[in-house]
């Protein structure tokens, strides 16, 4: 009986081989779907201000932000979303510029209030919103039926109604400056102005940051020093979406 001990123990090691690679595999595999700092980041219990406290990339705006008192309201209350431009958003409008928004609170205010949208749009949320207007302007496009063809053959101008926009159509926002905003998404790309979303969905327990590149100016606000050309405010053109108010 004890001569076939080893060789049954043997077969059942071979045996659990497989079911230990298997393991190991699904393991490395729930590893890799695990959200990276793109998109999909959780802060736990944060607030939009605890997070943005914390966040070594947005030093600057914490700072604008505990200058003005916005703090406060984005530690409670919301939800909100909040476009977040980085430190280098800042560090592109120059020094001098940024010197003198910081020491202008009316203007410091407003520049904050046109980042800052109440309502939580997911870059899912953007993106359905986008879509779901093209394929609004596709079927309006399309509603010319009988009329639209005869229209076309006579030289019509039914090739403009139906030409898909490339760029991406415009969800317009309003923000607590009571200012629009433009957002664009062409594929998976997020454009809000002219500003391009550099890190999407940092979800807060009381809205959600889309990390922006550039400082969103609001219309008519001049942020020029002597010498310093940057900070100009520069709105972009679009195709203009229904408009969305949180």
């Amino acid at each position: 009986m004890k001569r076939w001990i080893a060789p049954c123990v043997c077969i059942l090691i071979l045996l659990a081989i497989p079911f230990a690679v298997t393991a190991a595999l699904v393991g490395d595999g729930n590893a890799t779907m695990t959200p990276g700092n793109v998109t999909g980041n959780t802060t736990g219990n944060m607030t939009v201000a605890g997070y943005i406290a914390q966040d070594q990339n947005l030093t600057k705006l914490a700072e604008a932000l505990n200058i003005t008192g916005f703090s406060g309201m984005l530690n409670s209350g919301g939800p909100y979303t909040v476009f977040a431009p980085s430190n280098d958003a800042f560090n592109a409008l120059g020094n001098d510029t940024v010197s003198q928004l910081f020491n202008d609170s009316a203007s410091l205010t407003r520049v904050l209030q046109y980042q800052i949208v109440k309502g939580e749009y997911t870059s899912a949320n953007l993106t359905a919103m986008a879509g779901n207007q093209t394929e609004n302007q596709a079927d309006n496009a399309s509603s010319g039926g009988i009329s639209g063809i005869i229209s076309g053959l006579f030289g019509g101008n039914t090739a403009e109604n139906t030409t898909t926009n490339t760029t991406g159509t415009a969800v317009t926002l309003q923000t607590l400056s009571d200012e629009s905003l433009n957002v664009t998404v062409s594929n998976g790309v997020i454009m809000v102005e002219n500003a391009t979303v550099t890190m999407k969905d940092i979800n807060t327990t009381n809205g959600v940051i889309q990390i922006v590149d550039q400082v969103l100016i609001p219309p008519g606000l001049s942020l020029t020093t002597t010498g310093n050309a940057t900070g100009t405010a520069e709105n972009t053109t679009g195709t203009a979406g229904n408009t969305t108010t949180a």
